[in-house]
């Protein structure tokens, strides 16, 4: 396996995504799963066979590895980076699986900084191709469209890695696939529907990605929900998702800077990001009401600028003491 590594390290490839790699390594004698103690998947095994590929990986420059794992904490989850010398970055389901709640979701993100060692660097994700889509999974109550822009806020200015699912940029909804048509045996073809690239009004019921017929149903709106459509539109998710990584791109503070999350008031989820040249504040109303910035948040921002926000055009200027419902915004502060 490593020589396969080699091939296509070789070749160019500048690194390798592990699929279920906590698995590789399962109690030779076969025992029954006990509580808290998995024999089939975390055996202590894994992490010397981890060494061995980091080592294969060290024999060329500037390669990486990043690691799928499910982890019951994460505490376990940082066993896999923490000691340098397996995983390079491990990717961090625990926010997809929060519920929509800014108290929880500070708990998973000051826990990791928490557990993990400060030089390890953070791969968050809230959306793949197991999971059900943003849009849809936090639309409960008819909003999803409106949190998934708050999501993309969130994913592209937490320090770390920001990893994108295809589709998360036109917000896209699950697909509703009939019986007849399904595919995978655990129920995960809603997420996995092709993405409309063109509106159906003029490129026909395949929306560009296909001539002919997908082999399952395009997802629902795809009218409003395509690539072509959105690129036209500067209020769109996509263009929100085009100015969210341009910033990112443009700032220190963003690419490496420190992260501290600090008090932004119920439902408000704040931190702020910062080198020594810039410092920049992210609040986030995971509330569908207006609310109004905590003492902290508020005194940190006064006298800033808004940089961006997830609900307005050109929106910048100073910074407002009440955020509109699902709104987030990114401040600049002295």
């Amino acid at each position: 396996m490593f020589d396969v590594l080699r091939f296509w390290l070789d070749r160019g490839a500048g690194g390798f995504r592990l699929d279920a790699v906590y698995k590789i390594g399962k109690d030779p004698a076969l025992g029954e799963n006990e509580p808290g103690r998995p024999h089939n998947e975390h055996w202590p095994s894994v992490h010397d066979r981890l060494r061995r590929l980091r080592a294969v990986l060290e024999e060329y420059d500037e390669r990486i590895a990043v690691g799928e794992v499910y982890a019951d904490t994460q505490r376990r989850l940082v066993e896999y980076v923490n000691s340098g010398d397996e995983l390079h970055m491990v990717h961090n389901f625990a926010l997809l699986l929060q519920p929509w709640s800014a108290e929880s979701y500070r708990e998973v993100i000051d826990e990791f900084a928490e557990v993990a060692e400060p030089e390890v660097w953070p791969a968050w994700c809230l959306n793949n191709h197991d999971h059900s889509r943003v849009a849809s999974r936090y639309d409960e109550d008819g909003r999803g469209e409106l949190r998934a822009r708050v999501a993309a806020m969130l994913l592209l200015t937490l320090r770390g890695t920001a990893f994108l699912y295809q589709g998360e940029e036109l917000g896209l909804r699950d697909a509703d696939v009939p019986p007849e048509a399904r595919i995978d045996v655990d129920g995960r073809d809603p997420e996995r529907a092709p993405l409309p690239w063109e509106p159906p009004s003029a490129a026909g019921p395949g929306c560009g990605f296909t001539d002919g017929r997908p082999w399952l149903p395009l997802p629902p709106g795809a009218e409003r929900a395509n690539a072509a459509s959105q690129a036209r539109d500067p209020a769109s998710i996509l263009s929100l998702y085009r100015n969210l990584i341009r910033l990112r791109r443009g700032s220190a503070a963003l690419q490496q800077g420190s992260q501290t999350t600090i008090d932004g008031g119920p439902g408000v989820l704040a931190y702020l990001r910062e080198t020594g040249a810039e410092r920049l504040v992210v609040a986030l109303n995971f509330t569908p009401q207006a609310t109004t910035l905590a003492a902290e948040a508020a005194r940190l921002v006064a006298g800033g600028r808004i940089v961006l926000s997830t609900a307005a055009l050109n929106d910048k200027g100073p910074p407002r003491p009440v955020l509109g419902p699902d709104e987030g915004v990114v401040i600049a502060v002295d």
